[in-house]
């Protein structure tokens, strides 16, 4: 059995630049995740989207926004949009997309709090403290694995109970999340080594070192 439940997008704040969940968040109705704004969940009022992701997602999200017409400031936690889309040739044009769309955007600022009237920020380097005015907050920032199930079966197995399945593994983002191409990998890599003599859990030697004489 595999399991690929994928994962869900957190609401707390844990991110990048945050190690552990905000307790100053709220109210909990005006806070949304990219998961709430693609299933139609949107905000009623201008809003902030967080960006501590730093590739695509946040600038999916802002367009999405600006689509239903909606103010948006976008706040990032690097020194600019989509910083990791650098990598893949798509940060300048994430960034040009955000100022076509006249979006507030905000760089190397981490998140702090939220009441429900304005985002409460911190600059990254001299962490001066700067308030934007915001009905709403988008936390673009971690996921989690949605891993009951394989947990579930996982207790299933260490207890040898009668259907238990006789092996058991969870794949992409329900193992760790990733961007898409990890999941798709995770996926091929699976049914490739399924039977074979192959120990999955023994990561592949990328580099090998050698000891060089005088």
């Amino acid at each position: 059995v595999a399991i690929a439940a994928g994962a869900t997008w957190r609401a707390d704040g844990f991110g990048r630049s945050c190690l552990k969940p905000l307790e100053t968040l709220a109210p909990v109705e005006r806070l949304f995740t990219p998961d709430d704004i693609m299933a139609g969940r949107l905000p009623e009022g201008p809003c902030v989207i967080y960006d501590d992701d730093h590739y695509y997602m946040a600038c999916v999200i802002a367009d999405r926004l600006r689509a239903a017409d909606l103010p948006v400031t976008f706040v990032t936690s690097e020194d600019r949009v989509a910083a990791w889309g650098a990598n893949t040739a798509e940060q300048s044009q994430s960034q040009k997309r955000l100022i076509e769309l006249e979006v507030g955007i905000v760089t190397a600022h981490t998140l702090a709090g939220f009441d429900g009237r304005a985002v409460d920020l911190a600059c990254a380097y001299s962490e001066r403290p700067r308030r934007v005015a915001a009905e709403a907050l988008v936390l673009v920032t971690a996921r989690r694995p949605n891993d009951t199930l394989y947990r579930d079966l996982q207790a299933r197995v260490e207890a040898d109970a009668q259907g238990a399945p006789k092996s058991l593994k969870r794949i992409g983002d329900c193992e760790a999340p990733a961007i898409i191409a990890a999941a798709v990998f995770a996926g091929h890599r699976y049914a490739r080594e399924l039977d074979a003599d192959v120990d999955v859990d023994v990561p592949l030697r990328l580099d090998r070192v050698f000891a060089v004489g005088d």
